[in-house]
């Protein structure tokens, strides 16, 4: 299949380097000369510096014989239009990144699928749904929903009280009775450990564990995770991502919601929008910790940093854990300082771009993939794939499978119900298998289900 990839922003490159690895034929387009450089010269692709609005440099990236164009640059506008010349040049199938909500409001009288657009990516919307999972699940460093929510995928710190520590993993699973669960990866001083029955999870690994979403509980307790983490939460940010957040959680029992924002119009918005949650505008431009401060900073269990600055949303965090506040969501648009947010002691990043990459990839390859996720911090992915008759997997036991080094199944869903995998356990056509994987074997992985 051949993809354009209009924008080489960390999303465009995040998406093309999935594409290049699935063996897709990839042309990168950018205005930036030092993006197009970097996509040519670390990635399989075509890179092509111009305007993905310019109809010559379409033609010249071969679009007339390209299956689908991405459109994914910062500007709504831009998106939009590449994808409405692509779909005049006869590209089948057109996705663009939308940031305005009016673009994809349902009572907009303009729908961009008239205008040629199949798919249209939210950014802030797929972030925020990310943010208000690390909320409301406080003791993990990442959540996954999988199996339609029926498996879960729960990142997670094992602390001192933690019952698994210091204990061979053969040793320590069958002694295990009131849980069903599958250890898929331990993240030790930012290695990838694929688990084996003679490992040992040592205090302060990053451990990643599959269960039943009803068993998340108990895993927690498992871990050490045993103390409450307050209700009360205080989002910094009112921009589109806060308000989001804000919106979503504010609809829930139980939960208190303070949101700071120093910019008059955004807090106005606020205030115009949310009906439950105390908006309190802040100072000047910039960070004003004496405001943190003064609202409650310390009796907050939840602070989310959500500003469109990197720095301040990691210092901003980096003065809540100094006051005591259990659980910090640090928004992240640089993927490079994923993994210093868990060596400096913050607990969960989420980073916007991938995301967004995540979910278009998905949408492009749903006919193999119901749901993926790049694991943010650490080279893994978690994958659902769909088991058809005639692939190698289907009428096998999971023992019997050669999975690729570096991959794990953590669960199988069948008529819609999930259970923990095994090596016993049967893959039939039809299932839904929930995959652990290093980001490396991810094309060997996908041609087990062809």
């Amino acid at each position: 299949m051949k993809v354009v990839v209009v924008g080489a922003g960390e999303v465009g490159y995040h998406l093309a380097r999935t594409l290049s690895w699935e063996g897709h034929e990839v042309v990168v387009i950018d205005t930036r000369q030092e993006l197009v450089d970097r996509a040519a010269g670390s990635m399989d692709v075509m890179a092509l510096r111009g305007n993905g609005t310019s109809v010559q440099l379409l033609l010249s990236a071969g679009v007339r014989d390209a299956n689908l164009l991405v459109a994914v640059t910062s500007v709504d506008e831009v998106n939009i239009v590449a994808c409405m010349l692509a779909k005049q040049l006869n590209v089948k199938t057109c996705i663009a990144r939308v940031r305005n909500q009016e673009y994809s409001d349902i009572n907009n009288p303009v729908s961009l699928v008239g205008l040629g657009i199949d798919q249209i990516i939210h950014p802030e919307l797929e972030a925020a749904k990310e943010v208000v999972s690390m909320i409301t699940h406080p003791q993990a460093i990442d959540v996954v929903e999988c199996a339609n929510g029926k498996i879960m995928l729960v990142g997670m710190r094992a602390d001192e009280k933690s019952d698994i520590i210091n204990r061979p993993l053969d040793v320590m699973t069958p002694a295990i009775t009131e849980l069903s669960f599958r250890l898929v990866a331990i993240i030790r001083e930012g290695n990838t450990i694929i688990p084996r029955g003679k490992d040992i999870i040592k205090q302060g690994d990053v451990i990643y564990t599959i269960c039943r979403s009803e068993d998340i509980p108990v895993l927690f307790k498992m871990a050490g995770k045993r103390e409450s983490v307050s209700n009360n939460i205080m989002l910094l940010g009112g921009g589109m991502i806060g308000r989001m957040v804000a919106e979503m959680i504010e609809g829930r029992k139980g939960y208190n919601v303070k949101l700071i924002e120093s910019n008059e119009d955004r807090s106005n918005r606020a205030v115009q929008r949310l009906k439950q949650t105390m908006v309190v505008k802040g100072g000047g431009e910039g960070v004003d910790f004496d405001v943190l401060a003064l609202e409650g900073i310390n009796e907050m269990g939840v602070f989310a940093a959500l500003t469109d600055d990197d720095e301040n949303n990691i210092v901003t965090s980096l003065f809540a854990k100094h006051l005591g506040v259990k659980r910090t969501v640090t928004l992240i648009s640089k993927p490079e300082y994923i993994p210093i947010i868990r060596a400096i002691g913050l607990d969960a990043a989420v980073n916007e771009r991938i995301i967004t990459s995540d979910a278009i990839v998905k949408y492009l390859l749903g006919g193999r993939i119901s749901a993926m996720a790049t694991l943010q911090g650490i080279d893994a992915e978690i994958i659902e794939f769909s088991v058809v008759e005639g692939t190698r997997v289907a009428g096998k036991r999971v023992r019997d499978i050669h999975f690729p080094e570096g991959s794990l199944v953590g669960a199988i869903e069948r008529h819609e119900e999930a259970h923990i995998a095994v090596g016993d356990s049967m893959v039939l056509p039809g299932d839904h298998l929930v995959v652990f994987c290093q980001s490396k074997v991810v094309p060997k992985l996908k041609k087990l289900f062809h």
